[in-house]
């Protein structure tokens, strides 16, 4: 460089400087533009190599530069979102943004979240002081459902930023994530369910359950519709250019993803005060509906205010939010959801017109809304850290229901009904190889989705009802106040629960370990068989105890710390009544000596069935405990009662014990009144009528318990009567179970005031608790133009509850070719709403004319199902145990695992169809184990009658 130029780049350096930065800020530029061209197109489809299986070995392979496989690093926490979303009803469309106050703990250049079938169209990161961090690239990682945004350089801890996102979707992809929802008048109204991986379908988010934040949230709807989300609204913006406004909501306490809520509709509502008495500030409880349905909210609402107050007073824990919402949705994939502060309803589990429903439908809905105002806070305010401890929310809801409704409708008598409800269906499922734990390590949202089941929900209720029995009731109440107190907008594991209730449990048990004696039940599959024998001495009985399983041959594979053995808490009666005491029989030892004292001559143990076992006695104390209740013994409680028909049968059933001994019991019933016990009796008959179908002990079966019923009958009227709910139970249970086995007298009326109703029924009526089964069996021998005409009623029917009645009648007819024009129809969602689909399958499977049809229909069409519901729906996945439960040949068994092999793919189902197969093989057993045995059982008795 010669002298000349060396003195004007001296006398020009901030020309030259000025230059250099122009040309540095076009090259820039130039990149942030290529850069945001890019995010501007769906990053879905940038993401196509990586597929869209979702099962583990799959996402551990694509994420591995993702901290702990598929879970999000704990390193970047969210603790604000302010999200606005704007739907658009007509496009069905929506478009978003939110801003996510994010604290760092440690240096990092990745940034993951979740997001699935949004588009992404902006991301940006600013720190504390506004200044804008440079994003490099973003990737969605579509099997592991997560954003990955890609920073130019790290990001310092113990720092703030917000992390900025503007995205769109579609409100036309099922009925979960962010999804409109279609009235019976076609108006469009748009709603959410997000539990319990479904937010990241309606905004890029943390969605694990210990992300807990606070929200921002404001929606923007059509200025005729409303806008309800979990907290107040506090401010309101038109935009006449729109014809919108956009709503805002108070920040909201800190929570979990998966209970944000947001509802658009144009409904009404009903709303009443909640009155705290001290514990809080009173607040309002509103329930909405569609507008021409607002008169069937009041029981639902009646029911939640009055158990929302015993919650408060329970718990001794304010309630959090300054209102609590409650709405029917019109398309909702389950039950309920307890989103906080606006908890989301299928009608079915909502609405009640006290004209046309049952007392049945009035349980069922009772029970849905006293769960779901249970999560308010246990669940809500005091969250699960991962889903293995689902059962933290959904065990405990499903139990505090039950204590909840006992005590503001004591005559519905819940806690008996808990065994019928809660208890019997899940020792079924728990005394197989297919079952698991309680606490089940998960990791995808299909195993997480899948573990929504029975030993969640009902196990874990009946564990925490267990640990209530041999607690206290004062005690157990104490010690979940304790906990909600000290981990109030926090989250837990099991073993925080526990050490909250020990110190009340050490009280009277001073050398016991709660934690230990609980791992035994929630770290372990399957439950305990205690062995009752004589001791030596006079008025003793040596106990052991054993795994209970349904198949003795089952060859057990998973391994068990505690080998399979429980400790267990040994509850009895005797003549002079149930012991307060309670003997512990640990799980490190042979057996335990139990010593009654002089003059008491039988032996009952398990009282009210608290404890979660079953027990076994010698041939002879079975005789004894016959005796017993066919002399109507009054210290045989109605549970009791329940408990040792539904035992006897199970023994029998696993070659424990002769069937004839079950039998032999079972023919106490004759004198048997109350409703729980013949709810026990109905299910082990239906499960006999099944495996007996097409054999000529069936016919035999039908005379057995026609004789046991009839007695009952006899007291039962056809006309309408004005009963408690209890006995409207009762007495729909004995007519319908008398239709059931072919009474005579029950099926001529049955079929008469069903013929009379259908055809005039605009001129009469059929009383609301009868209905159901009137329906059902009036359309057994049904022609095409009878179905015609229940069909064009169904069509033009209003009420959800009456829907479900008629859908299911729909189902009965024996003729299968009007089974196969149901099937084709059902498929149209403009009669049949994808949400009842699965349950019409399941209830044409049931009909012995439907079951070939359906599991025909299921192979033929699965590919469809799946591209449907999708293979992460545990309700596709359940129907396949549904619909293949009364299988019971080697040649149904082959077609099953024919089927599995050509669709490996399962998705949430993948338990589902392990539980299938097992299922079958059983059945198989029973027939080659137990046909004979029963059938002779049942001929010798009918020549008796």
């Amino acid at each position: 460089m010669g002298p000349r130029i060396y003195k004007w780049v001296f006398n020009n350096k901030l020309l030259i400087l000025l230059a250099t930065a122009a040309f540095c800020l076009l090259i820039s530029t130039l990149v942030l533009s290529i850069q945001n061209r890019n995010l501007k197109r769906s990053i879905r489809l940038n993401s196509q190599v990586i597929g869209q299986k979702t099962n583990r070995k799959i996402l551990q392979r694509i994420n591995t530069s993702m901290p702990e496989s598929t879970r999000l690093s704990k390193y970047v926490i969210p603790t604000n979102y302010i999200l606005k979303l704007w739907p658009d009803i007509k496009n069905k469309t929506f478009e978003g943004n939110v801003s996510i106050s994010l604290n760092v703990l440690k240096s990092t250049d990745l940034i993951y979240l979740h997001a699935k079938d949004l588009n992404i169209l902006e991301v940006k990161l600013k720190n504390f002081y506004n200044e804008t961090i440079l994003i490099t690239s973003t990737n969605i990682l579509n099997a592991a459902e997560v954003l990955q945004v890609n920073l130019q350089n790290e990001i310092k801890p113990n720092a703030n930023y917000k992390l900025d996102i503007m995205f769109s979707g579609r409100l036309d992809e099922g009925i979960v994530g962010f999804y409109e929802s279609t009235m019976k008048n076609g108006d469009t109204m748009v709603a959410s369910k997000f539990q319990p991986t479904y937010a990241r379908q309606a905004y890029p988010c943390f969605d694990e359950p210990e992300f807990k934040a606070t929200y921002d949230i404001t929606l923007v709807k059509p200025v005729d519709y409303m806008a309800l989300s979990n907290m107040n609204e506090i401010s309101k913006q038109t935009d006449s250019s729109t014809n919108t406004e956009s709503v805002t909501f108070a920040t909201s306490v800190p929570m979990s993803t998966y209970l944000a809520c947001f509802v658009i509709c144009n409904f009404d509502h009903k709303e009443a005060e909640i009155i705290a008495n001290g514990i809080g500030n009173n607040f309002k409880l509103r329930s909405f509906a569609q507008k021409d349905q607002t008169h069937k909210i009041d029981f639902a609402q009646d029911i939640g205010k009055r158990v929302t107050e015993f919650y408060i007073k329970y718990y001794e824990v304010p309630f959090p939010l300054p209102k609590l919402d409650m709405i029917a949705i019109p398309d909702y994939v389950s039950g309920a959801t307890e989103h906080w502060g606006l908890i989301t309803y299928r009608e079915t589990s909502f609405l009640i017109d006290e004209a046309t429903a049952s007392s049945r439908n009035k349980i069922g809905v009772a029970n849905t809304v006293a769960h779901e105002l249970a999560h308010m806070w246990f669940g809500n305010l005091v969250t699960m850290k991962w889903w293995d401890e689902v059962w933290l929310n959904e065990g405990f809801a499903s139990y505090m229901q039950v204590k909840s409704l006992n005590a503001i409708e004591p005559s519905w008598t819940m806690l008996d009904q808990f065994l019928t409800r809660t208890l019997h269906s899940v020792l079924v499922i728990d005394a197989k190889l297919s079952s698991h734990p309680i606490v089940q390590t998960v990791e995808t949202p299909d195993e997480i989705t899948s573990i929504f089941d029975s030993i969640s929900y009902n196990k874990g209720a009946s564990i925490l009802r267990m640990l209530e029995g041999f607690i206290g009731e004062e005690n157990f109440r104490k010690g979940v106040s304790d906990y909600l107190k000290k981990y109030e907008f926090g989250n837990t594991i099991t073993k925080d629960l526990l050490t909250s209730l020990e110190p009340y449990f050490n009280k009277n048990n001073p050398d016991l370990n709660l934690m230990y004696i609980m791992d035994t039940w929630t770290r372990q599959m399957g439950f305990p068989l205690l062995i009752v024998t004589p001791g030596d001495e006079t008025n003793t009985y040596v106990i052991t105890q054993k795994r209970f399983l349904i198949d003795p041959e089952a060859v057990v594979k998973q391994d068990s710390s505690n080998k399979y053995r429980w400790f267990v808490p040994v509850t009895y009666a005797t003549k002079q009544g149930p012991k307060e005491n309670i003997l512990w029989f640990p799980d490190n030892v042979d057996s335990v000596t139990l010593t009654l004292e002089e003059g008491e001559d039988w032996l009952k143990i398990n009282n009210n069935q608290v404890g979660y076992y079953r027990v076994n006695y010698p041939d002879d104390m079975w005789q004894g405990l016959t005796e017993q209740l066919k002399n109507k013994t009054e210290q045989f409680t109605i549970s009791d009662r329940s408990h040792l028909l539904d035992d006897v049968f199970a023994l029998a059933e696993a070659q424990v014990i002769p069937y004839q001994t079950a039998l032999n019991l079972s023919t106490y019933l004759i004198v048997e009144k109350d409703f729980v016990p013949w709810e026990t009796a109905t299910s082990i008959f239906a499960i006999l009528s099944e495996k007996l179908l097409n054999t000529t002990a069936h016919d035999n079966l039908q005379k057995y318990v026609q004789h046991l019923v009839k007695p009952l009958y006899s007291m039962q009227t056809w006309e309408k009567t004005k009963l408690g709910v209890i006995e409207s139970l009762l007495r729909t249970r004995v007519l319908s179970l008398s239709t059931t086995y072919q009474m005579s007298d029950a099926e001529d009326k049955v079929r008469n005031i069903f013929l009379t109703w259908l055809n005039a029924p605009n001129e009469t009526t059929i009383e609301p608790d009868l209905r159901d089964f009137v329906y059902y069996f009036g359309m057994k021998a049904a022609s095409q133009k009878e179905w015609d005409k229940l069909w064009e009623i169904y069509l033009n029917e209003e009420d959800v509850q009456e829907q479900t009645k008629l859908r299911n009648a729909l189902t009965a007819p024996r003729d299968i070719n009007i089974l196969k024009g149901y099937l084709a129809l059902a498929w149209d969602e403009k009669y049949i709403r994808s949400q009842d689909y699965l349950s019409v399958l399941n209830a044409i499977s049931s009909n012995p004319s439907g079951s070939a049809l359906v599991w025909e229909h299921v192979r033929a069409s699965w590919p469809r199902l799946v591209e449907r519901f999708t293979l992460n729906s545990r309700y596709l996945g359940s129907l396949i145990p549904g619909i293949t439960d009364t299988f019971n040949t080697e040649l149904r068994l082959q077609e099953m695992q024919a089927f599995f092999a050509q669709y490996p793919d399962a998705g949430a189902g993948e338990s589902s169809r392990i539980r299938a197969l097992e299922n079958v093989r059983n059945n198989i057993k029973w027939t080659n184990t137990h046909q004979s045995a029963v059938s002779a059982w049942l001929e010798e008795k009918v020549n008796e009658l």
